[in-house]
């Protein structure tokens, strides 16, 4: 009786895995044409989850800022990355999601990859390729973001003083409508991150784009 139990309960792990290979193998793939100096960041976020998916031509490493529940977030993941990330980085050790990685660790001060840096001060995430820098912002006592070209506000307790010439800010849904205003005024260009679209943000070494798809969830 245990035998039959036993081969019962295997049957039953082959089938779940064989299920899950298939519905992520028939999962229509984005392909961002990078070159070789390009780094696509894309923005994922919803209300279970925020990250942030970094691609260039070698590697795929994911940032994950907060995190309720990963169901959704794997779907999307799947979209952009064909088997496993190469690197995940959780902002707290806490957080549990279950995906294929080849190193895992909690976001320290700072990580050198091979074509960008991480560096981590307070509250404020910069993610730079040498030539751009991305501030990944929230609450916090640093508002320091004079050497941002582009924010990802995750939520804001301040007005925080853009400079002029920064490029674009995406922001979440709650930011309220008066911290908007400084960047309307200042013509910086704004996107709402929401589950309806993908929000990537392509930069090389000498120039940048935005590209806005639907997401079809």
């Amino acid at each position: 009786m245990k035998k039959i139990i036993s081969i019962l309960i295997l049957l039953l792990l082959y089938f779940i895995i064989i299920n899950q290979k298939l519905s992520t193998a028939f999962i229509e793939k984005i392909d961002l044409n990078l070159f070789d100096d390009e780094l696509a960041v894309i923005f994922l976020s919803s209300d279970s989850y925020k990250t942030v998916l970094l691609k260039d031509k070698s590697s795929t490493t994911l940032l994950v800022l907060d995190l309720k529940n990963d169901k959704d977030l794997r779907k999307n993941l799947n979209k952009f990355v064909d088997n496993k990330l190469d690197y995940l980085f959780l902002k707290e050790k806490n957080m549990n999601l279950n995906v294929d990685y080849s190193i895992k660790d909690v976001l320290n001060d700072k990580v050198n990859m091979e074509k960008f840096f991480i560096n981590r001060n307070d509250n404020i995430i910069y993610i730079n390729n040498n030539t751009y820098n991305l501030c990944l912002y929230n609450i916090g006592k640093n508002n320091n973001v004079e050497n941002c070209d582009f924010i990802y506000f995750l939520d804001m307790d301040i007005q925080v003083n853009m400079k002029e010439n920064m490029k674009a800010v995406f922001y979440e849904k709650k930011i309220a409508n008066k911290f908007k205003e400084n960047s309307y005024i200042k013509w910086i260009d704004n996107y709402e991150l929401s589950n309806d679209v993908y929000n990537i943000l392509k930069l090389s070494n000498d120039s940048y784009d935005i590209i806005t798809i639907p997401s079809e969830n």
